[in-house]
C-alpha cells in the first residue's frame, strides 16, 4: 500500500467496470496535475472487467495512485465516502471515470478552495460551462432535477446535480458525520446538511461518453428523489421509511385486490383477510428486498431463510390486521353489511399492521439477521 501523510489534493474517483476509460483517465490526471503535489484514489466496487486490477499496474509507474478494492459492497456515494475517508490531501475532488468530466479544470478547483471555498463545484451552468451533446429529454431531465433541488433544500448552485467538485478538508471533517453515504447525490448531501458552506463554481464542458454504458436509468431517477425527501423531510421521516411506505402502498393494492377477489368468490371475510395478506408478503418482500433495505440484501440460498422469517415476522401485521376489523366491526356492525364500509375497515386494519411491520422488519428482519447471515464485506487497499 502507497501511503502519502500529506499532500495539496486528493482526487477520488468512483468505479465499476470502466476498465477501457480508467487508463486513459490516470494519463490524463498525470499530465494536468504534474505540478501539484497529489494522489489519486480509485475505489473500485470489485468490477468484474477487472478495472481495479488495471490501477494496480498503473500504480507500477506512477506512486502516486491509489485503489481501494471494495469486495461484497456497492454503491456511488459510499464508494466516494471511502475514498474521501482515505484521502490525504488539503483539499479533495471527486470526479467521475468516464472521461466525461474535464479534468483540465481540477487545478481552479484546487484554486478555489485555497482562497476560502468550502466547496467549489465543477459546473455545466457557470460561465463557460456546457452539456455538451446533450439530447433535449435528458436536458429536461437534468433541469427538473435541477429545479427540484434548489425549491426543496433551497441551495443557490447553480449546477446541484454535478459530480464534479473539490471539499476543502476542514468543512470535510465538519459535515462528515452528517452525510447520509448511501445519498444519490453525494454534492447535494454536502451542500445540504453543512452550516452554510462557501460555494463558488468553475465552469466546464460535459463530454460525450466514448466507453462503457451510462448509469442513469429509472432507479437512479426514484434514488434520486428519495435523496431529496431525505435532505429536506430526513429529519422528521426516516428515507427508509418513505421506501418501505412506497413499497407498502403497492402491497396494500395487492393487498386489497386479493382480498376483493377471495370474498369474491364466496369465501368468508377472515379466509379472505387472510389470502390478501399472504399475497401482499409475497410481494412486498421481493420488493423491500430489493429497494428498502438494499444494505442487508438477502441472495442466493439466504434469499428464501430471509422469506422465512419475513413471513414468521409478518403474521404480526396479520394478527394486528384480523384485530382491527374483528373489533371496528363488532362496535359497528352494520359496516359489514355495506361493502365500501367493509373496504374501509379493511384499510385501517393495513394501515395499522403496516406501521407495526416496519419496525420489526428493520430492527429484527433486514437487520440482526442481515449481520449475521450476510457475508462480510471486505475492502482491499493497495
Amino acid at each position: 500500500m502507497n501511503k502519502v501523510s500529506s499532500c495539496e489534493l486528493s482526487v477520488v474517483i468512483p468505479t465499476y467496470n470502466e476498465a477501457e476509460n480508467i487508463q486513459i483517465l490516470l494519463g490524463r490526471l498525470s499530465e494536468v496535475l504534474r505540478d501539484i503535489d497529489y494522489e489519486v484514489i480509485v475505489v473500485d466496487d470489485d468490477s468484474p472487467d477487472l478495472t481495479w486490477q488495471l490501477v494496480e499496474l498503473a500504480q507500477q509507474t506512477n506512486s502516486r495512485f491509489r485503489i481501494i478494492r471494495r469486495i461484497g459492497s456497492k454503491g456511488l456515494s459510499s464508494a466516494v465516502i471511502t475514498g474521501l475517508v482515505a484521502a490525504n490531501g488539503r483539499c479533495m475532488a471527486v470526479m467521475d471515470s468516464d472521461l466525461q468530466h474535464d479534468e483540465k479544470i481540477l487545478p481552479d478547483l484546487l484554486e478555489q478552495v485555497q482562497r476560502g471555498s468550502d466547496i467549489c463545484v465543477g459546473s455545466r451552468e457557470a460561465p463557460g460551462g456546457s452539456y455538451g451533446n446533450w439530447s433535449a429529454t435528458r436536458k429536461l431531465v437534468s433541469f427538473t432535477a435541477k429545479g427540484l433541488a434548489q425549491q426543496l433544500i433551497g441551495t443557490s448552485v447553480s449546477d446541484p446535480m454535478s459530480g464534479f467538485f473539490a471539499i476543502s478538508r476542514n468543512y470535510f471533517d465538519s459535515t462528515i458525520d452528517r452525510v447520509n453515504p448511501t445519498g444519490f447525490k453525494i454534492l447535494l448531501e454536502f451542500v445540504a446538511r453543512g452550516k452554510t458552506p462557501n460555494t463558488t463554481e468553475v465552469g466546464y464542458t460535459f463530454r460525450t461518453r466514448l466507453h462503457g454504458e451510462t448509469k442513469l436509468n429509472a432507479t437512479v431517477i426514484v434514488e434520486y428523489l428519495l435523496a431529496l425527501i431525505d435532505l429536506r423531510f430526513g429529519w422528521l421521516i426516516p428515507n427508509q421509511f418513505v421506501k418501505f411506505g412506497i413499497v407498502g402502498l403497492t402491497g396494500s393494492m395487492v393487498n386489497f385486490m386479493g382480498f376483493a377477489l377471495i370474498l369474491g368468490l364466496g369465501a368468508s371475510v377472515p379466509w379472505a383477510v387472510i389470502a390478501g395478506v399472504e399475497l401482499a408478503i409475497v410481494w412486498t418482500y421481493f420488493a423491500n428486498n430489493k429497494f428498502t433495505f438494499t444494505p442487508f440484501t438477502f441472495k442466493g440460498k439466504d434469499f428464501f431463510l430471509g422469506f422465512g422469517l419475513y413471513q414468521i415476522v409478518c403474521c404480526y401485521g396479520l394478527v394486528v390486521q384480523l384485530s382491527v376489523v374483528s373489533t371496528l366491526l363488532q362496535h359497528f356492525p352494520s359496516m359489514g353489511e355495506r361493502l365500501l364500509s367493509l373496504y374501509f375497515i379493511y384499510l385501517i386494519g393495513v394501515a395499522f399492521a403496516a406501521v407495526g411491520n416496519y419496525f420489526l422488519h428493520q430492527y429484527y428482519t433486514w437487520n440482526r439477521l442481515g449481520f449475521t447471515v450476510l457475508k462480510p464485506q471486505r475492502t482491499v487497499i493497495v
